[in-house]
């Protein structure tokens, strides 16, 4: 991308001679304006922005120096290289003082400008290259925290590998918080909704709550583990008189406010704030769902820390009551449907029946809405799971419009389960999306791509694409992208006489110093060790 340069002279002919005397494109340059006073040039720089700006001192109605504070006070950083003529030496001292980076007397030496220009040009892009390696650094980290949480609130294991090192023993010792946001009504509203409307209208929520959120959570992440909810995990450092209800109100109504553009839809809130290592987060995330689950639809905001022993939410302790049965029986559908586990869902079924055999009529009612929530969640999993067409689930919303007794829920549930194994028995859909994937992760091995991309290239949930990979490959898509990169650059270091800063890029590193930490992680030699290594077996 050419650089941009912003020319300001009151002298017509002096200006013409600086557009087309200098070799400009020659330099990596284009002109983006001709200015013959400083206000007009102030006008312009706000507007296009420009890398450099050669500009003459004196002129009327705004001289040079004027128009380079006001381009500081702008916050524009721009390099300014001032036209001067001797007896302005000392306006140009001035200017100096505000950044200018140099001064050219007048007549102008237009071999000695175009030096200058040139030594100008090698310098902004050097620092735009720093700046771009800086930025990919960061993002990059972003990524890998984003992956890591996402990893543990789905419950699966991950080694602390190279891709992780920087913030391993970090990451250990931090304590998070979480923020569960769920859409009371969505499973049922968007049934008939097109996939691309759904994906945007989940996409516009998560920038109204990331906004929302932004006053009162400096460092936090929002994920979406499926569709209608939103996991926000937090970096504990808040108080436990913050994120009340009132402080959290105004957010929420800000938000209920879009909501309320669809019908039949609710947000609904509840927040962890105790101190929870990365291992807990999985388990935490569970308990916020049942709380929800377990709470009456127009209580918006709950406190997973306050005891609420009038609604039976929590025992003596303070934990959820994990004693009655049908509270696990989601837990276990979860785990059955995400782990591929027939086993654990076959099990289910069996105590489902047998539970409900031997109820007396005083715990019907209470179980039959357990019943109720229990279905909405399995539905709410095997949508996500791609587990169910849209008809289908839209046969059995309407079923559920009407009142279903305890034997036609449990017949409901049943029948699901039942669809939900026989889905998992052919594999030939997940291994098809996981053979697309492999190809994808080696036909961009040399770019940088994450979850999101291969998941939105696959037509899935990020999180439905964590647990396939995972029972696919015995692996996280961290660790095997790593393994791949890694692989493929061993192959390169003893096979070519490449440089290592080209063969990191080849592999997706853009940073020499980058590939030789994961590098050397991986293999316990950094790059030209192992190319040594290598040809000195030859």
């Amino acid at each position: 991308m050419k650089l941009k340069a912003l020319l300001v002279d009151d002298e017509v002919h002096i200006l013409n001679n600086l557009s087309k005397v200098l070799p400009w494109a020659e330099m990596g340059f284009e002109i983006i304006g001709l200015a013959r006073s400083g206000v007009d040039a102030l006008e312009t720089a706000i507007l296009h922005q420009p890398d450099l700006i050669l500009s003459d001192i004196r002129m009327p109605v705004m001289d040079g120096i004027t128009l380079v504070r006001q381009v500081r006070e702008q916050g524009l950083t721009c390099e300014i290289l001032l036209l001067s003529g001797y007896q302005e030496f000392e306006y140009a001292r001035t200017a100096l003082r505000y950044g200018v980076r140099d001064y050219i007397c007048k007549p102008i030496n237009y071999m000695e400008l175009e030096q200058t220009v040139q030594d100008i040009a090698r310098q902004i892009n050097e620092q735009k290259k720093r700046q771009a390696a800086e930025l990919r650094l960061q993002e990059a980290a972003v990524r890998i925290q984003d992956t890591r949480l996402l990893h543990a609130l789905l419950g699966l294991d991950q080694e602390t590998g190279a891709e992780f090192e920087e913030e391993g023993e970090a990451g250990e010792k931090n304590r998070y918080g979480i923020l569960l946001v769920d859409l009371e009504g969505y499973a049922h509203q968007s049934i008939m909704w097109k996939i691309r409307d759904r994906k945007a209208w989940n996409l516009r929520l998560t920038t109204v709550l990331k906004d929302m959120l932004a006053p009162q959570l400096v460092s936090c992440t929002v994920l979406q583990l499926r569709e209608g909810e939103w996991c926000v995990v937090f970096e504990n450092s808040i108080a436990k008189d913050e994120m009340t209800r009132e402080e959290m109100k105004p957010g929420y109504e800000r938000l209920q406010a879009v909501v309320n553009e669809k019908e039949g839809m609710m947000i609904r809130m509840c927040v962890e704030k105790s101190q929870l290592s990365m291992r807990e987060l999985g388990p935490a995330y569970q308990r916020l769902q049942q709380i929800l689950i377990r709470s009456e639809p127009e209580e918006w905001y709950l406190d997973a820390g306050a005891k609420q022993s009038e609604s039976g939410l929590l025992n003596s302790g303070g934990a959820l009551d994990a004693t009655e049965p049908q509270w696990l029986w989601i837990e276990q559908i979860g785990s059955g449907l995400r782990g591929g586990n027939q086993e654990l869902l076959a099990q289910v079924m069996n105590e489902l029946k047998c539970y409900i055999g031997h109820l007396n009529e005083g715990q019907a009612g209470r179980v039959e809405k357990v019943l109720h929530y229990l279905l909405i969640y399995l539905l709410r999993e095997m949508r996500e799971l791609q587990m169910l067409s849209g008809g289908q689930e839209e046969m059995i919303w309407l079923r559920l419009q009407g009142a279903l007794s305890l034997k036609e829920l449990l017949s409901l549930i049943m029948s699901l389960i039942e669809q939900a194994k026989e889905s998992l028995m052919g594999k030939k859909s997940s291994e098809r999306l996981m053979m697309a994937a492999q190809s994808y992760i080696q036909q961009h091995l040399g770019k940088d791509f994450g979850i999101e991309d291969i998941a939105d290239y696959l037509g899935i949930s990020c999180s439905y694409f964590c647990l396939l990979f995972k029972n696919y490959f015995g692996e996280t898509f961290v660790e095997h992208l790593t393994r791949q990169r890694i692989e493929a650059a061993k192959s390169l270091l003893g096979g070519s006489d490449k440089s290592i800063t080209h063969i990191g890029s080849v592999v997706g590193y853009q940073e020499r110093r980058y590939f030789t930490k994961v590098f050397q992680k991986y293999t316990g030699m950094t790059p030209s060790e192992y190319r040594m290594k290598e040809s000195s077996a030859i």
